[in-house]
């Protein structure tokens, strides 16, 4: 059904605006308890806050220090779930707690953490924390030269692509009858007698009208801007704040663990972690108000990131020439002015906007975390008075069978499809990117399957190729000439999305001699 159609037949029970991991889980939840549902992304499905995290489905061990003792119980077991639901977005993770220098915690302090974080983690499939040797500590993580005295290892989850995850949510809702559009851009919620009656969208240029009493607000960081297209005067409900990574190509073989070590200058905690065979090193935490659509990592953060590094890894000999680039998301956390921005709280909220004045029907939500996008969905719908309906598990999808010939990294990148992997796999074509593992086949499901409507699409959100060291710039122009063949795109039209692409890849991923303050 396309968005003329769809407008023209009778109003929705519920229109969903943003099309991230929260706003995709609204719309499934909604649409499997039998709700015609529709869901609008004004980019693409993960394009925000999703795509540009730290990519972890973790507890939140540092929450613990805020007392956030029932944000870290929810998260803990919502990983468990993804960890048996979606076991190929969502792997184990084993992380080294070196202690010493590299931590502002005594020991004993840290046990007791850890302690209390496997007891919230009861139920869980994932090995409880030890304690290491120095030894131990070195053998993990050889890159840490000056040696720790011990430390710990403990076990959390990675996303492999946190974008996909918001994918195949938004594509389940479609499977349950829900209109999903990306590239969707909601430029107005109206309303009349003070009820929320539908919103206009504008989809390649054309404007369409979806009626409706109920519209939940899940655009991420632009959530303030989409309330003012109400032309009501809304209460800002975020304090957004800055998340800057940089991803190091590292001259020895990358640690299986991941490090959550303290910062040597400002007594931060950050990650390295290994990420499509780079280390990822995050984050920042710096307020920014700005316009998301323009968020881009600054070179002075950039900077504090690899001195951290150098500081935590002096072996590997970490130069600023080996970051192959660096990239910056924004957190839709929830309004705050006191105390630090590592200390906003990192729970999620629904707002009924018709309690401070706004048009009834409209709702907002804001805040949570990657693992918590499950809870916040079925909250938002208690929101609406939807109470009823069944809690579906998701069928997790059966383990991918070697192919002939294919390298065991092509087996692993093609696993992240699930339960498409095997039709890939049996029609995979030639490997497309030799960083990633990536064939061509997957540029024709994405395009098939998977409403790519761009070479970004495709590149940066299908087959995450751009988040290896080549960023996609080796095969992003035979990637294009096949997304040609299958859309029809003339050689103007196929020139013109290289050209994009590559002014995307330079936004989002800039290399070090690009960034600037």
């Amino acid at each position: 059904m396309n968005l003329q159609e769809a407008a023209a037949r009778a109003p929705f029970d519920l229109l969903v605006i943003g099309g991230g991991i929260n706003g995709a889980a609204v719309a499934r939840e909604a649409a499997i308890r039998g709700l015609r549902v529709a869901l609008f992304e004004q980019d693409d499905f993960g394009f925000g806050t999703t795509w540009r995290s730290t990519r972890l489905i973790h507890g939140g061990l540092r929450y613990l220090e805020h007392g956030e003792v029932g944000l870290v119980f929810e998260s803990l077991r919502e990983r468990g779930r993804l960890l048996r639901e979606r076991p190929h977005l969502v792997k184990p993770q084993p992380f080294v707690l070196p202690g010493g220098r590299f931590s502002r915690r005594p020991s004993w302090q840290m046990r007791i953490g850890l302690a209390a974080y496997d007891l919230l983690a009861t139920g869980g499939s994932l090995p409880r924390h030890q304690s290491l040797t120095s030894a131990e500590v070195q053998h993990a993580v050889p890159g840490l030269g000056q040696k720790a005295p011990g430390g710990f290892s403990f076990y959390d989850a990675r996303a492999v692509a946190p974008e996909r995850i918001a994918l195949e949510l938004a594509l389940e809702a479609r499977n349950h009858g829900a209109l999903i559009a990306n590239h969707a851009s909601v430029t107005t919620i109206g309303h009349t007698d003070g009820l929320v009656t539908g919103v206009t969208v504008v989809h390649r240029g054309e404007e369409f009208e979806f009626r409706g009493d109920h519209v939940i607000n899940a655009a991420g960081p632009w959530v303030d801007a989409v309330n003012n297209t109400t032309g009501a005067r809304l209460p800002r409900i975020l304090g957004t704040t800055r998340g800057t990574h940089i991803a190091i190509e590292l001259p020895a073989p990358l640690p299986d663990a991941a490090v959550l070590a303290t910062a040597r200058s400002d007594g931060r905690v950050f990650f390295a972690l290994p990420h499509s065979g780079l280390l990822l090193v995050g984050t920042t935490d710096v307020r920014d108000e700005g316009d998301p659509g323009f968020v881009s990592p600054t070179r002075r953060e950039a900077e504090y990131l690899l001195g951290e590094a150098q500081s935590l890894l002096p072996d590997y000999g970490i130069t600023a020439d080996m970051v192959r680039y660096a990239y910056a998301g924004l957190r839709p956390l929830l309004a705050s002015s006191r105390g630090p921005e590592s200390a906003i709280t990192r729970k999620h909220a629904v707002v009924d906007h018709s309690l401070a004045g706004g048009p009834a029907g409209l709702y907002s939500v804001a805040g949570g975390k990657l693992s918590t996008y499950q809870p916040l969905a079925r909250e938002a719908l208690r929101a609406i008075g939807i109470h009823w309906g069944s809690n579906r598990a998701t069928r997790p999808p059966a383990r991918l069978a070697a192919g002939p010939g294919l390298e065991g990294r092509v087996l692993d990148h093609i696993d992240r499809y699930g339960h498409a992997a095997p039709a890939i796999l049996g029609n995979a074509g030639r490997v497309i990117c030799e960083h990633a593992g990536a064939v061509t086949a997957e540029i024709s499901h994405a395009v098939r399957s998977e409403l790519a409507a761009s070479l970004s699409d495709v590149l940066m959100r299908r087959t995450g190729i751009a988040w290896h060291a080549c960023r996609g710039l080796c095969c992003h122009r035979e990637a294009a000439e096949i997304m040609a063949s299958l859309l029809g795109w003339d050689a103007s039209e196929t020139a013109q999305q290289i050209a994009a692409y590559e002014r995307d890849v330079a936004h989002h991923l800039p290399e070090w001699s690009d960034l600037s303050d």
